[in-house]
């Protein structure tokens, strides 16, 4: 969609007619109820209303309605002026071309100026992938319970990593060993071995409700500090009955009073800062599956590992198994064909078997 083609035949837009009067900031609200009903990802959603918000700013008060691809390209340049990677510029501009879209079905813009773009292609390396010993290895460092039947599940899926953390306990079947996975605004189901399933009941131990992986509940300990006159501790009070926590603090002593001596006094005077505190569980965040694979990576001495290099080796791995590359775009819940097909580059099986039924000296 370049431009208002109705605009341009009949002379005004069919509708929306509001939308001409909104100041920028009006617009750009209205954009973002448009996502939600557009039924984008969460991540989406934030990417593409930051980068509308950058580019309003870069802007300024002028109206929208004076866009140009030149414009748009001065706002790519200063953007790339912090060296973001090509990835990112890619993202900024079809984050432009979206909302430039809500812009000219609404009548606000005669024209798509960031559709007359046309960015140079990405050339993007192979996927980064673990050996199956390297997996192993990965998944006994995990360290605790819970971290190896993220691994495990991880690697028995290919599930991306915000999939994972939307996991539901009510979505696994463990009869069928399925698991309905949402993302990328679609529903698949994936299956998982034996493997994972016995390191999922290890970690669940008969829980039956709530997210699959739930973060470890925080236990407020406290906090002793000096004040400038005297060494003093610090908590929140959870046993108001208003229900909102309170600051507290608590004087423990002079300036010769060491630190250790204000802790030990601290926990005499407060034996359990943090009674009546109800910790409600919380699903894993995917910022804290990525620090578990850092720490996984290196007790295993693999260097840098991450939650989507897992996902790349469960493609390679069942491609170089003989699974059919159509099952494994299921699998792996890919649109297009052309991305699950980077896996047959990765994979060295079938050219292996070539080289040496073909090559002489093999």
């Amino acid at each position: 969609m370049y431009k208002n083609r109705y605009r341009a035949r009949h002379g005004s837009p069919p509708r929306d007619r509001s939308l001409r009067n909104l100041t920028t900031r009006e617009l750009m609200d209205q954009f973002s109820d448009w996502l939600i009903c557009q039924r984008y990802s969460r991540t989406t959603y934030a990417v593409y209303n930051r980068v509308v918000g950058k580019f309003c700013q870069f802007w300024g008060r002028r109206p929208l309605s004076a866009v140009t691809h030149l414009d748009v390209r001065a706002f790519l340049i200063e953007s790339s002026r912090r060296d973001l990677s090509a990835d990112i510029l890619h993202r900024h501009l079809w984050a432009l071309r979206c909302f430039f879209d809500f812009l000219c079905m609404g009548g606000v813009v005669d024209e798509n100026a960031p559709r007359l773009i046309r960015p140079r292609p990405v050339v993007r390396p192979l996927p980064r992938t673990l050996s199956e010993q390297n997996v192993k290895k990965l998944i006994r460092a995990a360290g605790s319970v819970r971290n190896r039947a993220i691994f495990e599940l991880f690697y028995a899926t290919g599930c991306r990593v915000s999939e994972l953390v939307n996991i539901r306990i009510e979505d696994v079947d463990f009869a069928k060993k399925t698991i309905r996975i949402r993302g990328k605004g679609r529903e698949r189901r994936v299956l998982f071995g034996t493997a994972a399933k016995k390191a999922l009941f290890a970690y669940l131990r008969g829980r039956r409700s709530g997210f699959l992986f739930q973060a470890q509940p925080l236990i407020q300990t406290g906090c002793v500090s000096w004040n400038g006159t005297c060494w003093a501790g610090y908590w929140f009070d959870y046993t108001d009955r208003t229900g909102h926590p309170l600051n507290r603090c608590v004087a423990l002593g002079p300036r010769r009073m060491t630190r250790a001596e204000a802790w030990r006094k601290f926990k005499r005077l407060v034996p359990s800062p943090d009674k009546g505190h109800i910790r409600r569980p919380r699903p894993l965040t995917r910022s804290g599956i990525a620090q578990l694979f850092k720490l996984a990576a290196f007790k295993a001495g693999l260097g840098r590992v991450t939650s989507h290099q897992l996902r790349h080796s469960f493609a390679t791995h069942m491609i170089d198994r003989g699974a059919d590359i159509r099952h494994v775009q299921q699998l792996l819940g890919h649109a297009s064909l052309d991305t699950t097909m980077k896996y047959t580059s990765v994979t060295s099986t079938p050219v292996a078997n070539v080289y040496r039924q073909s090559h002489p000296r093999s």
